[in-house]
């Protein structure tokens, strides 16, 4: 849309320059009168020399990008006021402190699970009342979410009270994801209360349709713009199940920006999970999207990195074209209502830095480790590095990303 626009102001352009001819002007006839010397011109003053550029507008004008690090994690729900004690105490002070000094870069970017609120009812359990004459008990293993206000089993909304929203900020984010299946737990007006809240607090905020996040980096002299857009499989974001429609939406970003970055929310749950199929993958009968061929796609039409949630587990990083692709970062912090039982409690921060040129200067992954109604805290035992390393090597071979013992990601060639 952005290109049409574009070519079509160059066409207009165009067009006016190429309206109908000016008349011809007529031929001066000869002047048959006795010719006379003309009165000699007044000389034409020179104009003022030009002032040589100074420093800062020839900055201006040759602008120079920087190189960006960035840091990204996975699914983040600081609590929930949809079950008995998902609060945490104390308005959840310090439940991020152990994993703010890897919460670094000139963009911090999570995955945010729920809607920010302190009132409301989910439209999600009310429709699950009408469909079904009585409930019906959990599965084994599954996560059980109940809505407060409508005492609903097994539904799985998420409210998050606006108390806990500053120690987002408190722990260095800085952007946040919110293309996913419970960003709409409370429908139009919980994604409003959560917009709301997340803008007065200064945190970015993408992955609607229609909101693509485009910030500027200043280092000295240098900046750089970097893009974000994110995709799920919900009709009030960006579909990654339309390969076709993702790339040409990425593309239409490209021109834009310096660095773009794309992040999805796919794929199949839990820890039948961590391995990244050939094939499209779902959730029951919901559609989770053909991963692969997607990030591909995506990173051919102009992506510098790719980077994925929504399994709730760690799973492998490949490199293609020299671009990384994570296919999930995990949970990150979810205090309440999911599963952390062995992989699902493994966790990370994924930190990356680019050169200007858009090169991949160096990428890390900073194992953590997150136990029920706590939040992550760094693992000196590296359970996520031997983890993805080794989910990595199984799912992409000659593609998988390389990872060192301490953290250091990089390309197989």
């Amino acid at each position: 849309m952005i290109r049409g626009a574009g070519l079509t102001l160059a066409v207009a352009g165009l067009a006016a320059c190429a309206g109908t001819p000016a008349p011809r002007q007529p031929t001066p006839a000869p002047d048959t009168a006795v010719a006379r010397p003309a009165p000699p011109a007044a000389p034409v003053p020179l104009p003022a020399p030009l002032p040589a550029p100074l420093p800062a507008l020839a900055a201006a004008l040759v602008r120079r990008p920087a190189s960006v690090r960035l840091a990204f994690v996975g699914d983040i729900n600081l609590g929930t006021a949809t079950l008995p004690d998902g609060v945490p105490p104390d308005t959840g002070r310090g439940l991020l402190g152990a994993a703010r000094p890897a919460l670094v870069g000139d963009l911090v970017v999570g995955n945010f699970e729920g809607v920010l609120a302190d009132t409301g009812t989910s439209e999600k359990c009310e429709r699950m009342r009408t469909q079904e004459d009585r409930p019906r008990p959990p599965r084994k293993h599954q996560r059980q979410v109940a809505d407060t206000a409508s005492a609903r089993p097994g539904c799985y909304a998420f409210r998050t009270p606006t108390a806990l929203a500053p120690r987002l900020v408190d722990a260095g984010f800085t952007h946040l994801n919110l293309a996913n299946n419970h960003a709409n737990d409370y429908g139009p007006a919980g994604r409003a209360s959560t917009d709301r809240i997340l803008d007065s607090l200064g945190l970015r905020r993408y992955g609607p349709l229609g909101r693509i996040a485009i910030d500027t980096v200043r280092r000295g002299d240098s900046l750089t713009t970097v893009g974000l857009v994110g995709f799920a499989t919900y009709p009030y974001a960006y579909d990654l199940l339309d390969i076709g429609r993702s790339a040409a939406v990425v593309d239409s970003i490209r021109p834009l920006v310096d660095l773009l970055i794309v992040t999805f929310h796919g794929g199949s749950e839990g820890v039948r999970a961590l391995h990244v199929p050939e094939m499209a993958e779902s959730l029951g009968r919901e559609p989770r999207g053909d991963l692969r061929r997607w990030a591909r796609a995506v990173i051919d039409a102009g992506a510098d990195a790719v980077v994925g949630h929504g399994p709730h587990v760690l799973r492998g990083i490949e490199f293609y074209r020299d671009r990384p692709v994570a296919y999930s970062l995990g949970n990150f912090v979810t205090y309440r209502g999911f599963n952390l039982e062995g992989p699902l409690g493994v966790t990370g921060v994924l930190q990356l830095e680019f050169a200007p040129d858009r090169r991949l200067r160096r990428a890390r992954l900073v194992p953590m480790v997150q136990r029920p109604r706590e939040g992550p805290v760094p693992d000196p035992a590296g359970a996520a590095l031997d983890l993805v390393r080794r989910l990595s090597a199984d799912d992409f071979g000659g593609t998988a990303a390389r990872v060192s013992e301490y953290g250091e990601l990089s390309a197989p060639n």
